[in-house]
């Protein structure tokens, strides 16, 4: 029933994941649409800002809650990227239902993960980085 009740669940939270990030992708770009949203005052805004629109997502789903947190955390961080960050996981999300669909184990998924961003790391200390004096 555990397994089931899993497999249920990640279609519906990948599904949450991409409804997130086609509302804020269409603020990236030089082809930037704007979004008119009424905020939790009853106030009429305009905005191409993806933070500010993630920010004032009302959501009780985990997934949603994660990505507007992940949406803050960049910004207390970074200060910029927010919008791009949150479109970034939604991306690997996709990638993971594809993965899913072709029955492989989410650990697998996880632990391939972790491995491209080793590779990653790799390859930009040997091919790109360089040491500062």
């Amino acid at each position: 029933d555990k397994l089931m009740c899993e497999n249920l669940l990640q279609p519906q939270n990948i599904n949450i994941a991409k409804a997130f990030s086609s509302i804020i992708q269409t603020t990236l770009g030089p082809r930037s649409m704007l979004k008119m949203i009424i905020d939790s005052h009853g106030n009429i805004v305009v905005t191409s800002d993806g933070n500010w629109i993630l920010r004032e997502i009302e959501t009780n789903h985990p997934v949603g809650k994660s990505l507007v947190e992940l949406s803050k955390t960049q910004d207390q961080e970074v200060g910029d990227g927010t919008t791009t960050i949150v479109i970034l996981a939604c991306e690997f999300l996709k990638v993971v239902e594809i993965l899913l669909s072709k029955k492989y184990h989410p650990l697998q998924i996880v632990g391939s993960f972790f491995q491209i961003i080793k590779d990653a790391i790799m390859f930009l200390e040997k091919k790109i980085g360089y040491k500062l004096k």
